[in-house]
């Protein structure tokens, strides 16, 4: 994601409202900073990403943010935290988001195996240690776009997922009104130490 800088003078209204959304004021404009990025599935929000230095190591927390409203929603973990804001976050749903969406609201579901990663091609794979040269070609070969068909109403996705260390093949159903559910999904090969696990701050 490219992130852009926020200028300073926009933190006075922004820290304010996101230490509203959690149990102490984690955030000061002195030693914290703030960055945003579009979101091509959303057209009133943005993806903000705050980093604080007050701590060691220094925090990262995600929110959804409106400049237009200076609306913040902050993401917890949970796909309710986009689901139970869809009609306020004007969500753009086609044939060239669906898949985007998908992986983002996905990549910010926290799970005990990490974040699930919907991944496309074989540069989007994180790892934790080297693979080895028949890993490194079994991913390459497995690791494939998605495929959309759309019935009306109703997107299907049948994509590749990495959870925890281990690739599966989905198949998701995404309503046009953003909700989604796994229809099926089934385990590719051997689990790979290799793959890294992607923990959410």
């Amino acid at each position: 994601m490219d992130f852009i800088d926020l200028p300073l003078a926009q933190y006075g209204k922004l820290i304010p409202a996101i230490n509203a959304l959690s149990s102490f004021p984690l955030f000061n404009a002195d030693r914290s900073s703030l960055c945003t990025c579009k979101l091509p599935f959303f057209e009133q929000y943005q993806l903000l990403e705050a980093r604080s230095f007050s701590c060691i190591p220094p925090v990262t927390m995600h929110y959804l943010w409106s400049p237009q409203s200076g609306d913040v929603i902050k993401m917890d973990g949970t796909r309710e935290a986009v689901f139970n804001h869809l009609t306020k976050l004007r969500l753009i749903l086609n044939h060239d988001t669906v898949v985007s969406y998908l992986a983002f609201v996905l990549y910010n579901v926290q799970s005990e195996q990490g974040a699930l990663r919907l991944v496309e091609r074989y540069s989007d794979i994180e790892f934790s240690d080297t693979p080895t040269s028949a890993q490194k070609q079994f991913l390459k070969e497995n690791v494939v776009p998605a495929t959309i068909t759309d019935e009306g109403e109703t997107y299907f996705v049948c994509c590749m997922v990495i959870y925890g260390d281990t690739l599966y093949e989905a198949e998701i159903r995404l309503e046009k009104n953003g909700l989604f559910d796994f229809v099926s999904e089934r385990q590719v090969g051997d689990k790979m130490p290799c793959l890294r696990p992607v923990f959410l701050e």
